[in-house]
């Protein structure tokens, strides 16, 4: 006899896709539209000897050799220095709903609860059981990102833009060691018409498990199809698990959701990955990767 799971949404999940005019829903982008980066958000550890350059770098080189996007605002967001602050500092975060500790947690859906109680999934949480910050690194990281995410919403609130305006817009946020070339900018302009109107997130700097299946595909593809039938980089849904945060594409739609989510209480990739199990992001992965990493040891 057929086993029959009945699916329900996170109680956390913004309203679907399914009628644009319900209230709560977030729009996708516009189909008659391409989609288009309108701003850059570089985040940038300001306190750090060895990395303070990196993010005035990052925006300099945009300026001299990013193509389309020379010309796209380009923002040194400060990260936020965990290590330094303070025990009431943190807690602005909490009270503010960007981190907390876990009995503070946005209710999981069945899934995720699921795959947590078979020891499938698993995610260091941001504070101990006596709500102190277990490891800075983690917190620093998940502050930094959120705050951004946080910060280019509100811009455009300030600046009054139209809400149908918004859903056009997309942000490409990356961490302050981030390696940009010339080509993986232009397999970007190449596969952003390619992009899902619907998509929350793009992660760019993907781990080589996610390309496997997509480099199969590839392979075969490539013996059946015209050269110029073939696109690469290959954009590659996932659901289960999340790659890397080291450069994002994210849609009004997707920081929308981001922030619906918060706030975080363990490690932020797992705390993607959890939104995503739950489908309340929508996150494709680029195959192969277009943004890599210098490597350098966390500063936080």
């Amino acid at each position: 006899m057929p086993l029959v799971l009945l699916v329900a949404p996170a109680s956390h999940m913004l309203a679907r896709q399914d009628d644009p005019k319900a209230p709560g829903v977030v729009p996708c982008a516009s189909r008659s539209k391409p989609t288009a980066i309108t701003a850059i958000y570089v985040i940038h550890s300001y306190w750090s000897e060895q990395r303070r350059d990196f993010a005035p770098a990052l925006c300099k080189w945009f300026k001299e050799n990013g193509g389309e996007l020379a010309n796209v605002p380009c923002v040194l967001f400060p990260g936020y220095w965990a290590t330094a602050a303070t025990r009431d500092q943190v807690w602005d975060l909490v009270a503010r709903r960007i981190v907390a500790p876990e009995s503070h947690a946005q209710p999981q859906g069945w899934l995720t609860r699921l795959l947590y109680r078979l020891g499938i999934s698993g995610a260091a949480p941001l504070f101990d059981e006596q709500e102190r910050v277990i490891n800075p690194s983690y917190l620093g990281t998940a502050a930094s990102h959120l705050l951004a995410v946080q910060n280019w919403t509100l811009e455009m609130s300030r600046q009054q833009v139209p809400s149908h305006e918004r859903v056009d817009r997309h942000l490409l946020l990356f961490e302050d060691d981030a390696v940009v070339t010339r080509g993986g900018i232009e397999s970007l302009r190449r596969s952003l018409p390619f992009l899902d109107k619907c998509y929350d997130v793009l992660a760019l700097d993907s781990t080589d498990n996610f390309c496997a299946s997509s480099r199969w595909v590839g392979a075969m593809h490539s013996l059946l199809l015209p050269r110029k039938w073939l696109r690469s980089p290959q954009l590659v849904p996932v659901r289960y698990s999340y790659s890397r945060n080291t450069g994002l594409a994210v849609s009004n739609k997707g920081a929308l959701h981001l922030l619906s989510g918060l706030p975080v209480t363990r490690e932020i990739d797992l705390w993607f990955r959890d939104l995503m199990t739950d489908q309340v992001l929508k996150t494709y992965v680029s195959c192969p990767r277009l943004v890599g990493s210098q490597g350098v040891p966390t500063v936080v």
